[in-house]
């Protein structure tokens, strides 16, 4: 029996495929594989993701990572000829942002990611101009709340059971535990070499058609002058007294 036979079996796979997210490209492709595997229930998965993402159980880290695969699901989408989940995501653009970046301090470390990957949905024509719009503004009344949270007296980024700097000589407590803290500096590593991987990628030429590779080593290549010609000289002459 296929998971699209069983939408409720469908859900729960898809459920647990996402609590596994991480910063690996493996894990955002199985994802997006089985989303569109099952496109039949396209409107339950995406209601899933929803669902992730504004769960108070996942961490900060992880709703970034939601937010990664959603870009890899558009990408995939694209590939399979396939326009319902990109059609949502842009329809529901706002309340993926939200979501992600939540009124508080781990919402506030979460805007300078989603800005990059919303202008990279942008740039690739998942998101419209106008949604891009609402975005920005968005993302910049969150970053303005949460300055004025940190201003005011009332709210704090410290737990409740520790004192702020300055009251009784107490060592701080910030909300975010080290592992957190840790969790993203890796997957954040592990993004930025992907992406130096993508930037550095040659395509495979196809038959007939020039090698980028060979062209790009072609470019890159001085023109013939005198001085390669007194190296080879040079070169010559060592080969000849090595034979002697």
């Amino acid at each position: 029996m296929s998971a699209t036979d069983d939408p409720f079996a469908c859900r729960l796979s898809f459920t647990r495929l996402l609590s596994r997210l991480n910063a690996s490209a493996g894990a955002s492709k199985q994802c997006a594989q089985f989303a569109l595997r099952n496109r039949e229930l396209d409107e339950d998965l995406f209601s899933v993701i929803l669902e992730q993402l504004q769960s108070e159980e996942i961490t900060m880290n992880t709703r970034v990572n939601m937010l990664y695969f959603i870009e890899v699901l558009c990408e995939h989408s694209v590939k399979a000829d396939y326009s319902g989940y990109t059609n949502m995501i842009q329809r529901d653009i706002l309340q993926v942002v939200d979501a992600v970046v939540p009124n508080d301090s781990e919402g506030a470390a979460n805007v300078g990611t989603v800005r990059k990957v919303i202008q990279n949905l942008r740039s690739k024509g998942f998101v419209n101009e106008r949604s891009m719009d609402e975005v920005t503004a968005l993302l910049a009344e969150k970053e303005r709340g949460h300055r004025e949270s940190i201003a005011s007296p009332a709210e704090s980024v410290y737990d409740d059971d520790d004192e702020e700097p300055g009251n009784e000589g107490r060592n701080p407590k910030r909300k975010f535990d080290d592992s957190i803290i840790q969790q993203r500096m890796e997957e954040d590593r592990e993004r930025h070499k992907r992406l130096r991987e993508n930037i550095w990628a040659i395509p495979v030429p196809e038959d007939g058609l020039p090698n980028p590779e060979f062209e790009k080593s072609w470019d890159q290549v001085s023109d013939l002058n005198e001085d390669d010609y007194e190296i080879m000289r040079e070169e010559n002459q060592i080969l000849a007294a090595s034979i002697v």
